[in-house]
């Protein structure tokens, strides 16, 4: 499966040295990066499985704008802790990675429900209307009834 980041990109989103290096000490260690990756797209697609291509079985990007940032920033964060994980992880880092698979929950539930609760509709279509000045943007908007 080809990772939502790649290492460059990975590397530009976080601090230079908190990737690890080759036994040489002056590269990195890509390879090791790549599979955290990969295990970190792979933990994302399990929560999300919509984000993949029924034909190709890889990620469809760009991913979905309203979540392609968080979905960014949660590859980070579970490829980090693949790539530091000990056996004696510290509690804030294993609250974190247990954080970072809720809000995957919470992004599919968005996804496929819409919003929950009293006084709020699941999705709807905001039609265009040149009358009531709504322009044609083709997107869901969710929010209260009114």
């Amino acid at each position: 499966m080809i990772p939502i980041l790649s290492v460059e990109e990975l590397g530009s989103r976080i601090p230079p040295d908190s990737l690890p290096f080759s036994s040489d000490g002056e590269t990195l260690a890509e390879a090791r990066i790549d599979l955290a990756l990969r295990e970190a797209t792979g933990i994302i697609v399990t929560h999300l499985p919509w984000l993949l291509d029924e034909e190709t079985g890889e990620v469809t990007l760009p991913l979905p704008a309203q979540f392609a940032d968080t979905l960014y920033g949660i590859c980070v964060d579970l490829a980090l802790y693949r790539l530091h994980d000990t056996v004696s992880s510290s509690e804030d880092e294993r609250e974190h990675y247990k954080s970072n698979l809720k809000l995957l929950e919470t992004i599919d539930r968005e996804h496929q429900g819409g919003l929950a609760g009293p006084d709020y509709q699941d999705a709807s279509i905001v039609e265009p209307s040149e009358e009531e000045n709504i322009p044609d943007t083709r997107y869901w908007k969710k929010g209260e009834l009114i």
